[in-house]
């Protein structure tokens, strides 16, 4: 399908989540898995001198601007679209890091919107566009603000048990699921899910802790008027 004047594509994200118990039966499926960052979903449209950062909603980003090494990276002498999924990791984790580019997949190559092709092709092509600085476990560092994820095919627990602060879980993708046209948000929704890491919920401690303190005063008094009664 050809991508030849900019229009905003919804990025392929997950919305269905399963607990951790289920990491295993995913894996069994041939289910490739990729970190899931702490960040905000970022769209980015390249053509030539031409490049634009939206956010998820379609929106500008409130509390981050791109520095000029971001833009010149995307630039190229191109004058063809090239559309790439990302996470930006910046100021949602305190004192984590910032300013970081995070892709993770691409939808648009060259001015063809990539529909009909799988996930294990977009990310053989996304491999083979930048030459690697350095593997850093996760993700693969391209420039000092910018990093490929990488894809792990096997041991998806011992993966979630070694997650970073700036992390928040894993995504687990279909590798022969193909990609649907991004003319819809929820258009490429089935054919992954998210396992994020557990959080406590700390309302519900804190009342339950009231809730405690509350009971065992209530109990020093009984035993308190008791002693005073014996008295």
């Amino acid at each position: 399908m050809v991508y030849n004047e900019y229009a905003y594509l919804w990025p392929p994200r997950p919305e269905q989540k399963i607990p951790q118990g289920m990491l295993k039966f995913y894996e069994n499926r041939g289910f490739l898995a990729q970190v899931k960052k702490n960040g905000t979903c970022t769209v980015i449209f390249a053509k030539g001198k031409e490049v634009i950062f939206k956010t998820r909603h379609n929106d500008d980003h409130k509390l981050w601007s791109p520095t000029p090494e971001h833009i010149r990276f995307f630039q190229t002498p191109s004058n063809n679209w090239n559309v790439y999924v990302a996470e930006l990791i910046h100021s949602k984790v305190s004192g984590g890091p910032k300013n970081q580019l995070y892709i993770f997949d691409k939808i648009v190559d060259e001015g063809i919107h990539l529909v009909g092709t799988s996930f294990e092709d977009r990310q053989l092509l996304l491999k083979s566009q930048w030459e690697p600085i350095a593997d850093e476990g996760d993700s693969t560092r391209i420039h000092d603000y910018i990093s490929v994820a990488n894809n792990f095919a096997g041991d998806f627990a011992k993966l979630f048990m070694t997650l970073k602060p700036e992390d928040e879980g894993l995504v687990l993708k279909n590798p022969k699921a193909v990609l649907k046209a991004c003319m819809k948000q929820d258009a490429n929704n089935a054919w992954q899910v998210k396992c994020r890491i557990p959080h406590k919920n700390y309302s519900f401690l804190f009342i339950f802790s009231i809730n405690s303190i509350i009971s065992l005063l209530g109990g020093l008094s009984w035993v308190g008027s008791s002693t005073f009664g014996m008295i």
